[in-house]
């Protein structure tokens, strides 16, 4: 006999030479006997950590899973558990052997003197004295191995099961001034937020600022944007908005936020607000709804404010229609695509509103000029500056 075949589970050949046959008739009747009285293949424990979908991970609540088992005895097993977190280093770890009986056990915590490791002395101070969890998206595997009745475990058995979770907590840090949607005077303005999480002394906070483009709103222009300003490890929950960043401009909306760290762990962040800086003289001239202004008498007209729209008088004494041609330009000559190049009049006073909020990408209080031309090839010209409803 070259090797001894174990059929309770596949084993490796138990080869041997002459020189160490005794110790290998004694190796392979350990097998035998520690085979013999294992579980045999087929049963197995299986792990359930559907108690656990949805919820915030906490040390009162990590080993809160169940785990089936279809041996027909008491089996001791070793119980690993491993969170990670997606994109960083962040993890912890714990193993511990544990007596299941047949059928549903569910773990009894008082039970269980787990090892733990973790990746960082900060990361298990905040789960271990704060329960907490960073802001991120993590992974929590549980493993079961039965052992043998060496306390050896047995890879055969092995079950694993894993849950996806994700931890934010925008709701323990939130900002306060400036207030979403502030029109504000001052071109520095103080930045004031609030936590509310209960180790608030210890942690530090990174300020973000960023332009909201044309079509962005508040949360795609904060993600996607480069900031104009940023700062970290800022200790205080308040922040000038200092004069070495980059100055903001009048009429140009902007979005902010904070995040806040323990120990260069990112916690979570405050949901972003938006303020725009504009100027006193503006606000108090500027008129809130734009006039009708007859194009063909008004040529060249000075000081007219489209109020998010355009609105045009022509009136038409010959003919039964005509059409009007219409393009719009910038300061600087080069055209801007309108969502209509023409207008129909009709005999008599016509009254037309050409819609521009939304519409065409314009700038608050810059000078624009609109070009109507009609049947007869004459131009009439009307510069006007642009005046953003939102912004009065």
């Amino acid at each position: 006999m070259r090797y001894l075949k174990l059929t309770t589970m596949n084993v490796k050949k138990c080869s041997y030479n002459r020189r160490g046959i005794h110790n290998y008739v004694a190796y392979c009747w350990s097998l035998l006997l520690l085979f013999s009285a294992t579980p045999s293949y087929g049963q197995q424990a299986l792990v359930s950590l559907s108690m656990l979908d949805g919820m915030d991970l906490t040390p009162d609540n990590v080993f809160r899973y169940q785990v089936q088992s279809t041996f027909t005895t008491a089996t001791p097993v070793h119980i690993t558990g491993d969170l990670r977190y997606s994109n960083t280093d962040l993890y912890w770890h714990y193993e511990f052997d544990y007596t299941l009986q047949p059928g549903i056990n569910t773990l009894d915590a008082q039970f269980i003197h787990a090892q733990w490791s973790y990746s960082s002395s900060a990361f298990k101070e905040l789960f271990v004295d704060y329960k907490t969890l960073p802001e991120g998206v993590y992974e929590y595997c549980v493993s079961v191995q039965p052992l043998a009745p060496t306390g050896e475990p047995l890879p055969l058995n092995d079950n694993k099961e894993c849950l996806l979770g994700v931890s934010k907590d925008l709701f323990l840090i939130n900002l306060v001034a400036p207030e979403n949607d502030a029109k504000l005077y001052e071109y520095n303005p103080m930045l004031n937020w609030v936590v509310t999480y209960p180790f608030a002394s210890l942690l530090t906070y990174r300020i973000r600022v960023a332009k909201i483009l044309d079509g962005q709103n508040i949360e795609n222009a904060i993600a996607r944007n480069n900031p104009i300003y940023q700062e970290a490890n800022v200790p205080q929950t308040a922040q000038i908005y200092p004069f070495y960043a980059t100055p903001l401009v009048a009429f140009q909306p902007y979005a902010w936020t904070v995040d806040a760290y323990y120990k260069g762990i990112l916690l979570g962040g405050a949901a972003p607000w938006k303020f725009t800086i504009i100027e006193d003289s503006a606000r108090v001239v500027l008129p809130h709804e734009s006039y009708y202004v007859d194009i063909s008498m008004e040529q060249n007209a000075s000081r007219y404010y489209a109020v998010g729209v355009i609105k045009l008088k022509y009136v038409l004494e010959e003919k039964e229609n005509e059409e009007l041609l219409i393009s719009l330009m910038d300061n600087s000559g080069k055209p801007l695509k309108l969502p209509e190049s023409s207008l129909l009049a009709k005999l008599g006073d016509n009254r037309f509103v050409l819609q521009l909020k939304d519409k065409v990408a314009l700038q608050h209080l810059q000078v624009y000029t609109l070009v109507v031309t009609n049947s007869l090839g004459n131009h009439f010209s009307l510069p006007f500056k642009y005046v953003n409803p939102d912004l009065l």
